[in-house]
């Protein structure tokens, strides 16, 4: 389910369904659902201006020419999706439910989620159920605004600020929960809090619902100008769908290039230097005996020390140098336009500054020193020209240091 209101594919095992959901998900989705079907006649409601017609046919168009101009950055997003993530359809939603009929605008919203729907159909972890509570999640939320933007607002003209915000708070606060109550019944095991999304997915979200009021106050004003928002919006998700993928890009734990990123940027790198005649350096770092901190102060501790000497090795090298995690304690390092002697002395100094680190630690004994590691230095052409070749010439060179002491730099010629 995204933020605003959506459930997608759970990967990897590409989504639960309904029949071997936890207990308490069915009955929550049927709720939900008679609740979105039963509003629209519980609520008194009279029949829609043409200047409503109007304002609904000019949303609609607006959502599906978002839509399919963001349908690249839409399906892949929903195939990354792990944790809510933000629709830009709320957009639309709340703009229509500041300015039409609640019963209007929940036809609205169920058009808007068809066409998504057709879109992305065959995005593996889709499943129809997820989409019919999205549906049921996002017009409960409508209504709800609805309501609170009748009692603050005049009743005539454009939205007005106090209109706006109070109705904006509503839609967040009430999606929000019901998003998080489908996700906990999901997953009884993950801490609430993880389930509100991050910061950066908040503001999206809050951004969205300034782009509703705006088009709210168009729509009473000069409604075909509604149009000129559909870009900034494809943009944004477009944007959205590139901080997914850079996240994903790196370690959980250190921050770091993840190996799969790190060899891509390897490989590329390596090209060029064989185009140019140029020469480009690898260092492969292991952290002398991690196990036994591991063993003697935890698993968390051990992580507080990969992150430390993960920031004294970024600290150590440019800022176009990649660094990355190539698992467990060993980290990798590609130094273009290096060849062996400089490579061999930004080794050193990487040994310097994990020699020297303090690590402060909440779990364990607080304080960690007498950290080491053995660097293996091999550099492109000499060591070979493929990145598994460089790669496995600095492998040969860290068992060399080893073998020979630990905390030393070896460079294999």
């Amino acid at each position: 389910m995204d933020q605003q209101g959506e459930f997608t594919a759970v990967h990897p095992s590409g989504g639960t369904r309904l029949r071997t959901a936890p207990p308490g998900v069915l009955p929550y989705y049927l709720v939900l659902e008679a609740a979105a079907v039963a509003l629209p006649f519980l609520v008194p409601s009279t029949a829609p201006t043409a200047r409503e017609w109007l304002s609904f046919a000019i949303l609609l168009g607006s959502a599906v020419a978002q839509a399919e101009l963001s349908a690249q950055a839409e399906r892949m997003q929903r195939f990354l999706a792990r944790n809510p993530h933000v629709s830009l359809s709320s957009v639309w939603i709340f703009a229509a439910a500041l300015v039409m009929p609640p019963g209007l605008a929940a036809v609205l919203t169920v058009l808007i989620y068809v066409h998504a729907w057709l879109r992305t159909a065959d995005v593996p972890g889709v499943r129809p159920y997820r989409v019919t509570c999205s549906v049921a999640t996002c017009v409960v939320t409508a209504f709800a605004a609805w309501a609170v933007a009748d009692v603050f607002g005049t009743g005539a003209g454009a939205p007005g600020v106090a209109e706006t915000v109070a109705a904006g708070l509503t839609f967040f606060l009430v999606n929000t929960l019901l998003v998080m109550i489908g996700f906990k019944l999901h997953e009884p095991s993950r801490p609430w809090l993880s389930l509100a999304g991050s910061v950066p997915e908040n503001v999206l979200d809050a951004a969205t619902l300034c782009f509703g009021g705006v088009a709210a106050v168009l729509l009473t004003a000069q409604p075909w100008l509604v149009a000129l928002l559909v870009l900034p919006l494809v943009l944004l998700r477009r944007g959205e769908l590139g901080r997914q993928l850079a996240l994903r890009a790196r370690d959980h734990t250190t921050g770091l290039l993840t190996i799969a990123e790190w060899r891509a940027r390897a490989e590329a790198e390596l090209e060029r230097a064989r185009r140019t005649g140029g020469a480009c350096g690898i260092l492969m770092i292991d952290l002398d005996h991690f196990k036994r901190v591991n063993d003697t102060h935890g698993h968390l501790a051990g992580d507080d020390v990969l992150r430390a000497v993960a920031r004294a090795v970024r600290g150590e090298v440019r800022i176009y140098d990649a660094v990355g995690r190539f698992g467990g304690e060993e980290f990798v390092v590609l130094l273009p336009g290096i060849g062996p002697g400089h490579a061999a002395a930004v080794a050193e100094r990487i040994r310097d500054a994990v020699a020297g680190l303090v690590v402060e630690t909440a779990h364990g004994p607080g304080r960690i020193d007498g950290l080491s590691v053995s660097i293996g230095v091999a550099v492109h052409p000499a060591a070979g020209h493929g990145v598994d070749q460089v790669l496995g010439a600095a492998d040969k060179a860290v068992y060399e240091a080893k073998n020979t002491g630990r905390n030393r730099v070896c460079v294999r010629r």
